[in-house]
């Protein structure tokens, strides 16, 4: 059915949902009217499972990225560098689409509580990783006492899926400037320095 959904997405992305037509999906996809009422049992069962899978499709990637940074960096400093530089990708212009799509499929779950079910099971098992991965700095002493896991993961979400509102600004600021700031927010709960001044080492305890 992978065949049938990738098509219906397709459609979804030309006109639109009023647009869709099983007999339109059937003939592109090859796959018959009565498989696919088998499979999802109405055009509104395609429909979610179409958007269940975009959402899936528009979700970071990046969480692999980071647990290989903590098995593989060996000091503070190299941490600090390679997660600047991972940050940098996650905030890149090149990400917009992707953000806005999020965006896109979190609206168009808002009426249909059986898919905002869905993705807000998809979304929970996002922040789950997050907050494993947050865990992973806590135990390194690389996080701030007081500072909870799950709120590390949410913060980064959040301002993952919140720079879609600078990519519609008309008059953005640099992507220099955003970088710096969201470095400075995430020096604030970390025990590491980041920025170009940064040295990768913990604080003083004073400090902390």
């Amino acid at each position: 059915m992978e065949r049938a959904l990738t098509v219906v997405s397709e459609i979804l992305d030309e006109g639109g949902e009023a647009s869709l037509r099983l007999a339109d999906v059937s003939r592109r996809s090859g796959v018959s009217i009565g498989s696919l009422y088998h499979h999802f049992e109405s055009r509104e069962g395609l429909i979610k499972a179409a958007r269940e899978r975009q959402f899936l499709q528009s979700l970071p990637t990046d969480a692999d990225d980071v647990a290989d940074l903590l098995a593989t960096a060996t000091t503070p400093r190299e941490f600090a560098d390679r997660l600047e530089r991972l940050i940098l990708t996650t905030q890149s212009p090149e990400r917009a689409p992707r953000r806005l799509r999020r965006v896109e499929l979190i609206g168009a779950a808002a009426s249909r509580p059986e898919l905002l079910e869905s993705i807000s099971a998809t979304q929970t098992m996002v922040l789950d990783v997050g907050e494993a991965l947050a865990v992973a700095f806590r135990d390194r002493g690389w996080l701030r006492e007081g500072i909870e896991p799950r709120a590390v993961a949410l913060f980064v979400q959040a301002v993952t899926l919140g720079k879609v509102l600078g990519d519609l600004d008309q008059r953005p600021v640099s992507e220099d400037a955003w970088i710096r700031i969201l470095l400075a927010a995430l020096s604030g709960f970390l025990n590491l320095e980041l920025g170009e001044n940064g040295d990768g080492a913990a604080p003083a305890k004073d400090d902390v």
